[in-house]
């Protein structure tokens, strides 16, 4: 700071014919120039400009769109949104940006550019690139799109090269987006007694793990929400639990020793509407008190519902591969995740009338509009039920 400080005090500023003030001094070996109506303007123009050189700018003649991106991402996410959109932002740049328009220079980048790399990812022209679904097409404009802007707002460009770019129609794009899939009612029951399976031997359950995923698809959890709930946000007496915190993984960390991607504990729900109260039915009261007594006999001690045998944080491998094992014995003909846990509660919801509102506030949604879009399918097929059941004549 106090070599930009005696940069501009040592910057040249004079009066130009048109009435104006022009100020000039040497950054890195290149002459520039500033304009203005005021030496204060100048001055502060020339600050904004050596600030934004120190946190890595380059000049636009020079510099290439990955050299922007990088600047970019450390100037204004990167402390500035959740960790977890952060990464989630970065790994699109680092998979479809960083060697296709990341090797550009960001003032030649054109809008045809932009919409041949998005219809390439729709529909590739050869085995060597990985085809998006319309969701991963959403995603590179969420990111270039913002990051132009902001190339435009600092004067690096004069326009927004993805203001015209469209995404491909459906029919074009190769990759489907997929359906999220739920378990049906013989399912669930299948489910459930799969997971509550003791040895013969000893009468031991044999797995924690499948009584948590229990309780994941009774209170429709995020798995994140699921792995840090502790006994001290359940009442047991009052047959409530408290979600208010998740786990998140694969965020990215840098250090000096390197970029790596590591989990954190976030101090309140996903979304506003995640942190919320939900009633304790007696189902997953006695699912709860299954883990108390079971840990009781096996010496487990945790502040974790959702522990390892160890007492310890679990994580989502652990689950996934329980879920894996229970699908397994199930002879599912589909692949079911820890996601599908929790749509499978909002769907069964929607089967047995619940409204999308009280859903909406269950599951911890931001708004309506998200449950009615992640449940169209459910709902659409319930109103066919109905309309099945009626005769007019």
């Amino acid at each position: 700071m106090n070599n930009v400080t005696t940069m501009i005090n040592s910057m040249n500023i004079k009066m130009r014919a048109d009435n104006r003030f022009e100020g000039r001094m040497t950054v890195n070996g290149k002459r520039k120039s500033f304009y203005g109506s005021t030496k204060s303007e100048i001055k502060q123009k020339a600050k904004e400009y050596l600030q934004k050189v120190e946190n890595g700018y380059k000049d636009p003649k020079r510099i290439t769109f990955n050299e922007y991106a990088e600047y970019w991402f450390i100037t204004y996410k990167n402390g500035k949104i959740e960790p977890s959109s952060y990464t989630r932002l970065y790994r699109v740049f680092d998979s479809q940006i960083r060697n296709t328009l990341g090797r550009k220079f960001i003032g030649e980048i054109k809008t045809s550019d932009i919409q041949k790399l998005i219809d390439e990812y729709a529909n590739p022209s050869n085995d060597n690139i990985k085809p998006l679904a319309m969701s991963g097409l959403k995603k590179i404009l969420q990111f270039l799109r913002p990051c132009f802007k902001m190339a435009v707002k600092e004067e690096i460009i004069s326009s927004n090269p993805c203001d015209d770019v469209i995404l491909p129609n459906v029919s074009y794009i190769v990759l489907e987006t997929k359906q999220q899939y739920s378990l049906s009612d013989t399912e669930i029951e299948q489910f459930r007694n799969v997971a509550l399976e003791k040895y013969k031997t000893t009468g031991e359950y044999c797995s924690r793990n499948a009584i948590v995923l229990l309780i994941i698809l009774n209170l429709g959890l995020r798995a994140g929400e699921a792995l840090v709930l502790e006994w001290d946000d359940i009442n047991l007496k009052d047959k409530i639990v408290y979600i208010n915190k998740t786990l998140q993984c694969g965020i990215k960390n840098d250090s000096n020793n390197g970029t790596s991607y590591v989990s954190r504990i976030k101090k309140s729900a996903k979304t506003k509407s995640g942190v919320r109260f939900l009633q304790l039915n007696d189902q997953v009261m006695f699912y709860l008190n299954e883990l108390i007594e079971y840990d009781k006999r096996n010496g487990i001690k945790s502040k974790y519902v959702c522990c390892n045998n160890y007492g310890k944080l679990n994580n989502h491998r652990n689950l996934q591969c329980c879920l894996n094992s229970i699908s397994k014995k199930m002879v599912l003909d589909k692949h079911i995740t820890l996601h599908t846990l929790r749509h499978t509660f909002g769907s069964v919801l929607i089967r047995r009338g619940v409204g999308i509102e009280v859903i909406s506030k269950l599951m911890g949604h931001a708004n309506i509009t998200i449950t009615f879009n992640k449940y169209i399918h459910t709902i659409k097929e319930e109103e066919a039920k109905a309309m099945n059941m009626v005769t007019i004549c």
